[in-house]
């Protein structure tokens, strides 16, 4: 805990408490307004305010009131700044430790309350702008239309910001926010509760813990973990560790974060860099770039893979000839496995880049899974005939096919090879190895092919001829 010394009334100074973990950034910010306070101080109409009383201008000159006694006080038309605190004359080194209630609806001037007691301030701020530093104690501020900075310490404070535009910064402790329509920016810093209905708002999380309820248009930055998010549409949510993440919109976006759970209840999603994210999008998802053991569930999804992604997916709603599943894979290793799904996917390797060994798994439907320049996996599934697919001069590494031979009508695209069905058949199909139940084939750019369990091949189940 800190003590700020603030310049008084008729001389004397007032001490104002400072506590909470950014002790020093909290102290940095007070002795700021302490100075600017001191600059103008002989412009003002300065007086120290008797218990429970009313400061209003009396002159031209805007008014400063001081309190260091705990009660109710009203200021009324041009009062600029008032600081709250214990007298330094009469309890030196002691802070305020009795409760302060002010009423600020009746002021007309931008207004600056600097204080800090044990019991807190409780500020009714009118349709004034203004700034509110409550240093120590269970805080309560409430605004109306104006646009209000709020800094508060340690204790479990209740902020409400009105609708006006204000900045918050909430400090360590149980804290509730309560945002109107204007456009706000949070800083927590405790384990709070941040809820709005409409406005546009961005809120910084750095403590672990906190539940946040946003409308439309939203923006939350979580540099902590564990926290339950809830937001509107046209919102994004960055960052976080094992968070709880729901959108109610249309449309939202995740950028990053480690092991979270990611909905979206009613619209579309997309998602870059997540690691290791459960994620389940009623509509459409686009996923880019993501690492680590992931889960999706969704409508549809257009998926961009990276070295480290293990994905499993299910799509759950049936697509047309112009929506398909499209999983495209960059370089490195990667699984894509869609056994679950009742509906097929597209998947491409990656057509240039590092080789890795990916693994694809088609649905249930009709899959398309081709081949990228690394080793590669692919297994179509039990359910509509598939296309495996392989590109002259994006191919030429080992790749095998699981089960071809588990469904009629499997077929093999080679694409941009310079074969015929009969040259086909002599440089290739008449070369190939049997081992044991497979059989593995060579391709002009070295290629090589293993079907497992398929004992031999025929010319008719390849194409691109």
């Amino acid at each position: 805990m800190s003590i700020i010394t603030v310049v008084g009334a008729s001389g004397g100074t007032v001490q104002v408490t400072v506590d909470g973990a950014q002790n020093a950034a909290l102290v940095t910010q007070g002795t700021t307004l302490s100075n600017t306070l001191a600059g103008v101080i002989t412009t003002l109409d300065t007086r120290k305010l008797g218990l429970s009383a009313t400061l209003s201008s009396r002159t031209n000159q805007a008014a400063y009131g001081v309190i260091t006694a705990g009660g109710a006080y009203n200021i009324v038309g041009n009062v600029s700044w008032l600081t709250v605190g214990s007298d330094s004359a009469a309890t030196p080194g002691v802070p305020l430790n009795d409760a302060v209630t002010i009423n600020a609806a009746g002021s007309t001037a931008n207004t600056t309350i600097l204080g800090g007691t044990n019991a807190g301030i409780t500020l009714q701020a009118g349709d004034q702008n203004g700034t509110f530093f409550a240093g120590t104690g269970n805080n309560q501020f409430t605004g109306q239309a104006g646009d209000w900075s709020v800094t508060t310490g340690n204790g479990n404070d209740t902020i409400t910001s009105g609708d006006g535009n204000n900045t918050i910064a909430a400090g360590l402790g149980s804290n509730l926010v309560d945002l109107g329509l204007g456009v706000n920016f949070v800083y927590s810093t405790g384990q709070d509760t941040i809820t709005a209905s409409g406005g546009v708002q961005t809120v910084s999380l750095e403590g672990a813990g906190s539940t946040v309820v946003l409308g439309d248009n939203s923006l939350v930055i979580d540099s902590a973990s564990g926290q339950k998010i809830t937001v509107g549409g046209a919102s994004t949510v960055a960052g976080g560790v094992s968070d709880s993440v729901t959108f109610t919109g249309q449309d939202g976006t995740v950028e990053g974060g480690l092991g979270s759970t990611i909905s979206a209840t009613s619209g579309n999603l997309q998602t870059s860099n997540t690691d290791a994210a459960n994620i389940t999008v009623l509509q459409d998802l686009t996923f880019i770039g993501g690492t680590g053991q992931t889960h999706v569930t969704a409508g549809h999804a257009t998926i961009f893979g990276s070295n480290g992604l293990d994905m499993t997916f299910d799509m759950t709603r049936d697509v047309t000839a112009d929506i398909d599943n499209v999983f495209a894979a960059n370089g490195g290793n990667m699984t894509l496995d869609g056994a679950s799904s009742a509906f097929g996917i597209h998947a491409f390797g990656n057509n240039e880049g590092t080789t890795g060994a990916q693994t694809f798994v088609g649905g249930a439907g009709a899959d398309t899974l081709v081949a990228g320049v690394g080793d590669a996996t692919l297994t179509g599934g039990t359910g509509d005939a598939n296309i495996f697919g392989f590109r002259d001069h994006v191919a030429g590494g080992d790749y095998t096919i699981t089960d071809f031979g588990a469904v009629a009508g499997n077929s093999v695209l080679l694409v941009n090879y310079d074969y015929t069905h009969a040259s086909f058949q002599t440089d290739v199909l008449d070369h190939a190895v049997h081992s044991g139940a497979n059989t593995t084939i060579t391709l002009s750019d070295n290629s090589k092919i293993t079907f497992v369990n398929v004992a031999s091949l025929n010319g008719q189940s390849f194409t691109g001829f």
